[in-house]
Formats: structure tokens, sequence, C-alpha cells
């Protein structure tokens, strides 16, 4: 049986440029925002033994790997809010700050990415995660997109359910799907929504969870290869901008 220590290096995502890095490195680094207070987020606190201080958290979900961190031996020490990373949001560069940095018994240091299903597949995240694909591979982190337990691959796992998916292309050819028509097709189909996760995923659908939208646009293309068709980030860098890997 593969440990927790071994199943959790093997969800994260490594390019060519692998840092090694001694723990000094890591003096500089400092918490890049505040946690929201917010009603609708369960944010917090949570006192760690394995870093020597209180991590902000604010949800659920992150609160769950922040204790998970604590239990893994491979974890050395962790930090919220690590960073900001910047992303093009169609012809705007944006900026946002991931969840958590995790520097491992290797030397190696990762950067985390914490979002539900429904949110890992959300065409606005899908851009940072590009973005944050980007950042790590310039400075030979690793990047890990999680929601605890899964990554993307648990989508990519389910099975297709076949009459939703040519209801769901049918319908989006004349407009964009809404939450009550979504139900409707799910009702009509006695469908499951990690079934509605893997059509969108499937046919690269631009999708967003509140509200509700889903309709054709392949916005993502760097995410899709990477996270769906199993492609290696750095080959398609090179394929896509092959003048960045020319000498002189």
């Amino acid at each position: 049986m593969i440990s927790k220590e071994k199943a959790f290096y093997k969800k994260i995502l490594w390019f060519d440029n692998r840092l090694r890095c001694e723990i000094d490195f890591f003096d500089c680094f400092q918490p890049q925002r505040i946690v929201s207070n917010h009603p609708r987020y369960k944010s917090g606190v949570y006192f760690s033994e394995k870093c020597g201080r209180e991590i902000q958290y604010e949800s659920g979900l992150e609160l769950s790997f922040i204790k998970q961190l604590e239990q893994l031996k491979n974890v050395r020490f962790y930090f919220e809010q690590p960073v900001q990373v910047t992303y093009w949001r169609g012809r705007r560069r944006q900026t946002y700050t991931p969840d958590f940095g995790v520097f491992l018994d290797t030397n190696e240091f990762i950067i985390v990415e914490v979002k539900d299903l429904p949110g890992m597949i959300e065409y606005r995240t899908q851009m940072k995660i590009e973005g944050l694909m980007n950042f790590c591979s310039k400075r030979g982190f690793g990047l890990l997109f999680t929601d605890g337990r899964n990554t993307v691959e648990k989508i990519n796992k389910v099975k297709c359910n076949r009459k939703l998916e040519n209801d769901i292309l049918r319908t989006i050819e004349t407009g964009t799907i809404r939450r009550r028509e979504c139900n409707e097709l799910m009702k009509k189909h006695n469908a499951k929504q990690h079934e509605l996760l893997k059509i969108i995923l499937k046919n690269n659908l631009r999708y967003r969870s509140f509200p509700l939208q889903i309709k054709e646009g392949r916005q993502n293309p760097f995410f899709y290869k990477v996270f769906i068709e199993k492609k290696r980030y750095d080959d398609i860098i090179f394929e896509n901008f092959p003048a960045k890997f020319k000498s002189g």
C-alpha cells in the first residue's frame, strides 16, 4: 500500500527546471495577503506545531489541508499566501495569491492552490493556474492543484454520461446554460454533479459555478493540454514559443 507521503508527492506537477534549496532561502518569504473575514468564508487560524505559529485559512478545505500537512513526514514546514502570481485574463494582466507554499524534506518547494472539484474547472481558476505554471516552471518550484485529497484526475476518471453530454452540447449551440436549465437536464438524465463536471472538462467548455453558466469557449489551452491531455508543460512551451529556447 502506498504511503500517504508518497501519495502526496505523486500528485505534484514538476517542471524541467527543478530547484533544491536550503531553508535560509525562505527567510524573505512572508504571507502576501490578509485572509478575508467575510462571513461567506470559513476563516480563522490554526496553530501549527510544525511551523511554530498560527496559520491563517479562509475555507474548510484549507483548514483540512493544513491538518494534512501537519501529519505528513515529508513536509518540513509551510506557510500561507506565499507569493503573488501574475496571469492573463483576456488581454488584461491580473495578480492573484495562491494558498500555500510547502517545503519538503527533499529540499524542494511547491506552491499549492486549494479548490473544490467544481472550482478546479472554472475558467477563471484555470487562467490563474496557467499563470502559476509559468511562475513555478521559471523558478524551479513544483505545483499542486488539489482539494486536499483529489486533483483534476478525479474528474478525468469519471465515466461520461453520454446522454447528458449530448444534451449539454446540443443546448449550448443556442446559448448559455444557466442554473435552472442545468438542473432540468441533470434531473432528466438522473445525473450526478461529477458527471456534469466530467462533460465540462472533457469538452473544454467555459464554466462558472456562481452564478452557474456553461457555454462554448476554449479559453485555457495550456491548462487543458497539461491536466487533460497529460502533456508536459515544458514541451508545450517549446512548441508554442521555440524562439525562447534558441541559443544566442
